[in-house]
């Protein structure tokens, strides 16, 4: 009878087994990649706000301005698929592949021909990374400055869960998946880790996350199993 039973239980806990769409390929590689500073590189698609201190009518999504308007409002620029963005008085600039100082040090340049000592300032509206697993508030996530730490984002996304599994944290970019040990970063030392733009952080479980929850529905199930069994072996005396 004991046999019977455990492969009944067996049954039931493969029965209820999940997929890990996140296999991408991991490589034992060391921190240094992801602990590079990082600058963004201006590209096609990119949405921008421009900023002209003291000139609203001329910026874009100003920061300057008490009337500051963004994304959500459609006030911003769209890098073109040739790199040129239009940018007031100047027109059609070429400015992808430049990070946003070298942009914003070229459109100053080019400004002072008509603006005398203008101070610019550009954002990137669209840049984002999206956070999965167990963390309490999943989703996606504008990089809001140049440098932009992991354990910042976690922290946006208000923590891990209970069954965050902290030692194996996945940073997927371009399709590679680097695990992280998050229990030796410490965020004010060297090895901080710099996310880009389109990074995918996943928390995968701890491995007792499934049988906590299976718990419930299995503990009845074998004292039904067990009860079944004395029965049948009164039953057969």
């Amino acid at each position: 009878m004991k046999p019977f039973i455990y492969l009944l239980l067996t049954i039931s806990i493969t029965a209820c087994k999940t997929v890990n769409i996140f296999k991408a390929e991991e490589q034992e590689e060391s921190f240094e990649l992801l602990t590079k500073s990082y600058e963004h590189i201006l590209a096609p698609d990119d949405k921008l706000s421009v900023s002209i201190w003291n000139h609203d009518d001329l910026s874009i999504g100003s920061l300057f301005s008490i009337y500051n308007t963004n994304e959500s409002f459609g006030k911003w620029l769209l890098i073109e698929p040739d790199s040129t963005a239009s940018i007031p008085y100047i027109g059609a600039t070429k400015i992808g592949g430049l990070t946003i100082s070298q942009a914003e040090a070229s459109i100053t340049e080019q400004l002072g021909e008509f603006i005398k000592n203008p101070i610019i300032e550009i954002r990137v509206l669209n840049r984002e990374v999206t956070v999965l697993g167990e963390i309490n508030a999943p989703g996606n996530y504008i990089l809001e400055k140049e440098l932009n730490t992991l354990v910042e984002y976690i922290g946006k996304a208000q923590g891990l869960t209970f069954y965050a599994n902290s030692k194996n944290i996945q940073v997927i970019r371009d399709n590679v998946s680097y695990p992280i040990d998050l229990t030796t970063l410490n965020s004010f030392s060297e090895k901080n880790i710099y996310l880009q733009t389109k990074d995918i952080i996943y928390i995968p479980s701890k491995k007792g996350k499934k049988l906590d929850l299976k718990a419930p529905v299995l503990i009845p199930f074998a004292s039904l199993l067990t009860s079944v069994g004395v029965l049948i072996s009164v039953i057969s005396k």
